[in-house]
């Protein structure tokens, strides 16, 4: 009887390990990245022009802050002036490394930029001119 206990004991061991086989294969091939969102995080605007002019050195910082659910604060501070937020949500796409934000201020309008390696570039059209800013992951 200890046998057969035994024999099935072992059997029952060897079928859970192979059934576990494939997802061992699969946890080792993933990375923690494809698992956690890496985009998530604080964002500092590193560069800000309009055309040629430098706008950056108008401000003390400018902040993008990616939260979790998708929505995004972003906060900036002029010289001398009070702390400012604008609110919105946000879509990433993982295939093209595209960010796609929709303020709550202006809930018609959407922009899509591209995001990689903790880099978000946006260059956005303002009349004749071209807004250009650089806001890299902390």
């Amino acid at each position: 009887m200890k046998i057969v206990k035994l024999k099935s004991s072992i059997f029952v061991g060897l079928t859970l390990l192979l059934l576990l086989f494939p997802w061992v294969d699969a946890w080792k091939a993933s990375s923690i990245k494809d698992i956690t969102k890496p985009y998530l995080g604080v964002y500092e605007c590193r560069e800000a022009k309009l055309d040629d002019k430098d706008y950056l050195e108008k401000f003390d910082y400018i902040r993008l802050e990616l939260k979790s659910k998708n929505n995004f604060l972003l906060s900036y501070k002029a010289k001398g002036e009070k702390v400012k937020e604008e609110k919105g949500s946000f879509a990433y796409d993982k295939k093209t490394q595209t960010i796609t934000f929709q303020a709550d201020a202006i809930p018609f309008m959407k922009r899509k930029f591209p995001l990689k390696d903790g880099r978000l570039l946006i260059n956005v059209a303002i009349g004749e001119k071209t807004l250009q800013m650089r806001f890299e992951q902390l």
